[in-house]
Parts: C-alpha cells; sequence; structure tokens
C-alpha cells in the first residue's frame, strides 16, 4: 500500500532520521506529495477520508520501515480530524495549504486570559512530536468553566525546546514547545471534541482511541520485526553463535511462544478495530463495552509487544547490543512506546473497572 518511492526513501534515511531526530526535509516532501499526511482529513478540506482499517494498514508497513516516521504520520493524521470540529474558517486557514502538518502535546502548565482583541496565552506542552516538520501547533487547555479548548498556533509563534534527548523513537523529535504571553486570535480556539460537523465515520471515534489504535499498531509493527528478524538471524549459516540458535530447544519454543503472543494479540487488536469502525460505518454510536475493548485490545497490544521485542532482545545474546543490527532499534523503540500514555499499565484498570461496575471512566 506504500509506494516503493517512499518505502526506499524511508531506509535510506534510517541513519539520518535517527541522528537528526527528525524526518529529513526529501522525505518529508515527498510523503506530503503522496498525501500521507492528508489521509484521515475530511473531503471537504482537501483529505482523503480514509478507511480507518485501510489507514491502520498503511501505518503498520510503514512502522516496519522506521517507527518514528510511522508515529508522526499518525500523530498528525489524527490531529488532522480535529478539523471536523473546526470553524470552517479555521480549517481553510490550517489545510488549505496542501504541506500543512500538525503536531501537539499534553500541556505542563497553560494560563489563558480572554481579552477583546484575542486570547492572551502562556504555557508550555510537552512530547510534541514531529514539531520540526509541523507549521501548526496544538496546545489544549482547560476554560474557566472546566471545558477543554483546543489553541491553534502557527509553529512559527511557538519556542521550540531542546529537550528531546532519548534513545527510542529519536526520530520523532517529540521536543517540547512555550509561549509566553501570546496574544492569539479567537478564531484559532475551538472546543475539544465538540460540536462536530462532519458526517463521516471516522470522526465519531474518539480521538483518543484513534491514536490507541494508531501507535499499537505500530508497537504490533516492530513486534513482526523482531520476530522476523530473529529467525532471519539463526539462519545466518557464516556465524557460528546465530547459526547454533536454530538447534537450541529453548530458542526454537521461544519463536512459538513468541508468534502466539503476536498472533493472538494482532486478532485482538484487529477484531476490536473491525467492531468499532462497523458500527460508525453503519451510522451507529460507540456503546461503552465497545470503546473499553478498543482500549483494551490496544493497551494489550503495546505491552505484548513489549514482551515480544525484549525476549527476542534476550535470545539473540551480545549480538543484540550492537547498532547493526535491527534488533537494537526495535528494541530502543518499543520501550518508548511502552512507557507513552496509550501503553500505560493503568489502562487495564479502567477497564477492568468497567466490566466489574459497567461504568467506564475517562479513558485516557
Amino acid at each position: 500500500m506504500v509506494p516503493e518511492n517512499i518505502s526506499s526513501l524511508i531506509k535510506a534515511n534510517i541513519e539520518k532520521i535517527d541522528e537528526s531526530k527528525e524526518i529529513p526535509k526529501d522525505l518529508i516532501s515527498e510523503l506530503l506529495n503522496e498525501n500521507f499526511f492528508r489521509l484521515l482529513l475530511p473531503r471537504s478540506y482537501g483529505g482523503l477520508e480514509m478507511d480507518f482499517i485501510d489507514y491502520l494498514k498503511i501505518i503498520f508497513e510503514i512502522a516496519s520501515y522506521d517507527a518514528s516516521v510511522a508515529w508522526c504520520i499518525n500523530q498528525s493524521n489524527v490531529l488532522a480530524t480535529n478539523a471536523a470540529f473546526m470553524d470552517s474558517k479555521l480549517a481553510k486557514k490550517i489545510f488549505d495549504n496542501p504541506k500543512s502538518i500538525i503536531s501537539n502535546g499534553p500541556p505542563i502548565k497553560s494560563n489563558v486570559k480572554e481579552t477583546k482583541e484575542g486570547v492572551i496565552v502562556s504555557g508550555k506542552w510537552s512530547f510534541s512530536s514531529g514539531i520540526k516538520n509541523a507549521n501548526w501547533v496544538l496546545g489544549i487547555y482547560t476554560d474557566k468553566n472546566k471545558e477543554n479548548k483546543n489553541i491553534m498556533f502557527p509553529v512559527t509563534d511557538v519556542n521550540i525546546g531542546d529537550d528531546w534527548n532519548v534513545n527510542g523513537l529519536r526520530g520523532t523529535g517529540s521536543y517540547s514547545f512555550s509561549v509566553k504571553n501570546k496574544l492569539v486570535p479567537k478564531e484559532n480556539i475551538f472546543y475539544d471534541r465538540k460540536h462536530l460537523h462532519e458526517k463521516g465515520p471516522i470522526y465519531k471515534i474518539p480521538r483518543d482511541l484513534k491514536f490507541s489504535a494508531g501507535f499499537s499498531t505500530i508497537a504490533h509493527s516492530l513486534a513482526n520485526s523482531a520476530i522476523n528478524f530473529t529467525i532471519e538471524f539463526s539462519k545466518n549459516k557464516n556465524s557460528i553463535s546465530s547459526s547454533q540458535l536454530s538447534k537450541e530447544q529453548v530458542f526454537i519454543r521461544e519463536i512459538g511462544i513468541m508468534k502466539a503472543i503476536y498472533g493472538s494479540s494482532k486478532s485482538f487488536l484487529n477484531s476490536s478495530v473491525r467492531k468499532v469502525w462497523s458500527k460508525v460505518s453503519d451510522g451507529d454510536s460507540l456503546d461503552d463495552e465497545c470503546i473499553a475493548e478498543l482500549r483494551l485490545a490496544s493497551t494489550h497490544a503495546i505491552r505484548s509487544s513489549e514482551n515480544i521485542v525484549k525476549k527476542a532482545y534476550s535470545l539473540l545474546g551480545s549480538s543484540s547490543i550492537f547498532k547493526f543490527n535491527d534488533i537494537q532499534r526495535c528494541f530502543q523503540d518499543m520501550l518508548a512506546i511502552s512507557q507513552q500514555i496509550q501503553g500505560r499499565m493503568s489502562h487495564y484498570e479502567t477497564v477492568g473497572s468497567f466490566y466489574i461496575n459497567s461504568k467506564l471512566k475517562k479513558i485516557l
């Protein structure tokens, strides 16, 4: 599903993505030309408004080449679905530009004052994946009525922090951003997930679930890559250490275990996504059980993928520690994903509480 020119360009830039902590300009340019940042954007604003199941297949494939690129694409696409909740004037301001890419991050602190001229904003937001490639950033805050609102800043209006010093998902460039006493026009602010203006089924799925389904798909792709690399490594007849692996009973057993964990976890996620997509495509509202199941399947996909990658890393012994081995990259990226919001162990508690008490708390 991913054009060869894109896959080849990603593969050719893997080291550069990692070292520069951002997606190279020539790759960004090709991704924009192929509309990879407009896959979930409403058609009314020039987007593809893609079937969600097909979209996740694309994310899975891109992640098999590089998880950071897949992460940034998923981040911007899910944020682009906010166009369905914006006033059309704001949506056109952002998406009339075919090169628009959006980044965001959870708030660390914010102070917003309303004036006649607009809104004066001071604040800081973290983990803004892909911000070095974005032209718009989204900052969320809670107003005096305790309602969540989104502020759209041109990226030129914010200060980007130099704080993405990590080993995993380096290419996402998930830096923080901040503003101080910045005057923002009121038209750049809209309620968070309120006042839906589009009829497409993708916009009826809660944004957090779109994030979790996308990021857990990336985790599954890493797990699959780790299994495949481990098997291929054991078949290398030019290396004494690797050729012995395929003869060891423990190694053979662990490959079977990893395959079983991956297959069952992926089936659970796929089934949950299909169920949600079928409901919204038929015009039905999502019930709490459907929402809880997708949250559970997404979280479990991340945690089980972490388990798989750790097993693969351990099976390959001292060979795993070298940068030239793909398993090292899988390991670093997977551990970074496991620490993100979507992989929190507390989601198991949220869903477990629902099954016990039939009440679903906030699904973040």
